[in-house]
């Protein structure tokens, strides 16, 4: 009796032994795949525009190519976006209520806007006034930023945000290398600091924002013998074999047909494609349902794959939201 006692035992302590190790091992494969996904976040593609000049500026360089340029380098270091070149001409294939094309662009978002305040430091004058002398030793400017749907040039946000510059060293423009914003001489400038402080406190804004939002992309061709589409959304946007996108076509500035009004744009459901192959720029997709496709429909992701953490600016600035009617 003690021995078949003792066995008893030793299998009880075999079972909760096994027990615990499948415990530990489902523990390590959830945080695993948590992990693997988190590392991997969906990169939308952002496109900038030149931001206009402020009123009535006439200086020697633009101030608005600055901001814009200042934007592009920062995105770069965003971990759900990819930047997207500017260009006049682009492919179209939306079509708005009068059945004309609207041109689109490759990009999710586009971000433009407009330098609403410039007052750079001034040089100072040994025959100024001590009120003059105090101006000169700052700089300040403010910035309207506007985010719009690629493919529908739809406002979606907006907000304007405002710095200012009092421990600059030298007045911006006071040398050629002063306007490079790769040279340190660029942010020893009373401008040069608030410009970049102003660029910074944009990019939590299009971080959040972008987290908020599934990946979106374009068909760029149909392959109806082997039932596939291909999409411009790949390896460089986070995309992974067995990632499922809905298939939608756009009518674009879609009419209220009682007060002939413009009620936004009507996205129709055409079907579900599964990725089965990922290449750089874009992915070979399987139809899973329904049909009618064709190039320029818009594909949206499923699923969401947001960054671990949300970035948000250590200076926590006060955002002033643009109505988007």
């Amino acid at each position: 009796m003690k021995t078949n006692s003792k066995l008893n035992d030793a299998d009880l302590m075999k079972s909760r032994i096994y027990v615990f190790l499948l415990a530990v091992s489902l523990i390590v494969l959830i945080l695993h795949s948590s992990v693997s996904e988190a590392s991997t976040p969906y990169k939308k593609k952002v496109q900038v525009q030149p931001f206009q000049n402020p009123p009535g500026w006439i200086g020697t360089y633009s101030p608005g190519t600055l901001v814009s340029d200042l934007l592009k380098q920062k995105l770069l270091h965003q971990e759900n976006v990819t930047l997207v070149q500017f260009m006049d001409q682009e492919p179209t294939g939306t079509k708005d209520k009068k059945g004309d094309r609207v041109n689109a662009t490759s990009a999710q978002i586009i971000l433009s806007g407009k330098i609403v305040e410039y007052r750079p430091a001034l040089p100072i004058n040994l025959e100024s006034t001590k009120s003059e002398k105090r101006i000169s030793r700052s700089a300040e400017v403010r910035i309207e930023v506007k985010i719009f749907q690629g493919q529908t040039k739809r406002l979606v946000a907006g907000f304007v945000l405002s710095e200012n510059s009092r421990d600059g060293e030298f007045p911006l423009g006071y040398s050629q290398s002063s306007l490079n914003l790769g040279s340190p001489d660029f942010r020893k400038t009373f401008m040069g600091k608030a410009l970049d402080r102003v660029t910074d406190g944009i990019m939590p804004a299009i971080t959040d924002y972008l987290n908020q939002v599934p990946l979106d992309g374009q068909v760029i061709a149909v392959e109806k013998e082997e039932e596939q589409l291909i999409i411009n959304v790949g390896q460089r946007s986070g995309v992974e074999i067995r990632d499922e996108f809905v298939v939608y076509s756009i009518d674009v500035n879609f009419s209220d047909p009682l007060y002939k009004e413009d009620i936004g744009d009507r996205l129709t459901k055409l079907g579900v494609v599964r990725v089965i192959n990922v290449q750089e720029g874009f992915s070979e997709a399987v139809i899973m349902a329904g049909g009618n496709f064709v190039k320029c429909n818009l594909v949206r992701s499923k699923k969401f794959k947001p960054l671990p953490k949300i970035l948000k600016n250590p200076r926590n600035p006060t955002f002033s939201f643009l109505s988007t009617q």
